[in-house]
């Protein structure tokens, strides 16, 4: 057994892709799993995802070791079985950050072409976070 050894990844299979959910609330999360040169970009940007389960919770999609996404609940199910059947091994996969009009989201899945569907009902729940200046909270407009 080696002390320090990394753990392997398992490629995941996620079919032809889907958005992640709860972009909008993850905004701060995506600054800061991307460089300043990727959130300057207005084309998709290629990034390395894992995808993990909370304790008795929702499926997570991790960037680079920000929580960015959830897994949306039509995939829900799958992704769980996957992580159980992956064992100690990183569950990973591909995905594509792009802009969007609220905001960033996450493309899970192979490159997509074109442009992105929307998420689907359900996937996001979690309101914005409140705007903040100096940790003072601003009146929503």
């Amino acid at each position: 057994m080696k002390l320090f050894a990394r753990r392997g990844a398992v490629l995941a299979d996620v079919g032809d892709g889907f958005v992640a959910g709860e972009a909008v609330a993850l905004q701060a999360a995506f600054a800061g799993a991307l460089t300043a040169a990727e959130r300057s970009s207005v084309e998709p940007v290629r990034v390395d995802l894992t995808l993990e389960t909370e304790h008795g919770g929702r499926a997570l999609v991790v960037c680079r070791n920000h929580v960015v996404g959830f897994v949306p609940p039509s995939w829900d199910q799958a992704v769980r079985a996957q992580v159980a059947a992956a064992g100690r091994a990183r569950l990973a996969t591909t995905g594509q950050v792009y802009r969007a009009e609220e905001g960033w989201r996450l493309w899970v899945g192979p490159p997509h072409a074109g442009d992105f569907p929307a998420p689907e009902p359900g996937a996001d729940t979690l309101r914005a976070p409140q705007r903040r200046i100096l940790g003072i909270a601003l009146p929503d407009d």
